[in-house]
């Protein structure tokens, strides 16, 4: 496996399986981390239903689907699915991928500027309105 995606919603687990296959990625997508994947996929995508769960749940869960993929040699490339408009439980949950697969560093990047969301200045931006201005607040 050469990259695991945790999401924390059916949606955005299958956005991001649907771009990763767009670019040639042989990707599956896993509805729970219970799911048994086939061996050819380079990109595992798994959804952990974390995101309106209390945020030591949230971590939990987000450990317990990433942590047996970590444990390979060499270690998959992690990526941690969060919404744009923050969402959920994003602290609790990069932190917990980071215990997971021992890593010391997470960019952050929450932005989809084709659909407007933007960040600028260290503020997010829905169609260049902060978002505490905006429904999703």
């Amino acid at each position: 496996m050469k990259m695991i995606v945790i999401a924390d919603d059916f949606t955005g687990s299958n956005d991001t399986g649907v771009q990763l296959a767009k670019k040639g990625a042989r990707t599956e997508v896993m509805l729970s981390a219970s799911q048994k994947p086939s061996r050819r996929a380079d990109v595992l995508v798994i959804n952990t239903e974390s995101r309106a769960m209390p945020a030591d749940q949230a971590a939990s869960a987000v450990y317990a689907a990433l942590s047996p993929w970590c444990e390979t040699s060499p270690a998959p490339l992690v990526y941690k699915k969060i919404d744009s408009t923050f969402r959920g439980n994003i602290g609790a949950e990069v932190t917990a991928a980071m215990r997971a697969s021992q890593r010391k560093l997470a960019v952050i990047a929450a932005a989809i500027p084709a659909a407007g969301r933007t960040t600028l200045e260290g503020k997010c931006l829905v169609n260049g309105v902060p978002l505490l201005e905006t429904e999703f607040a």
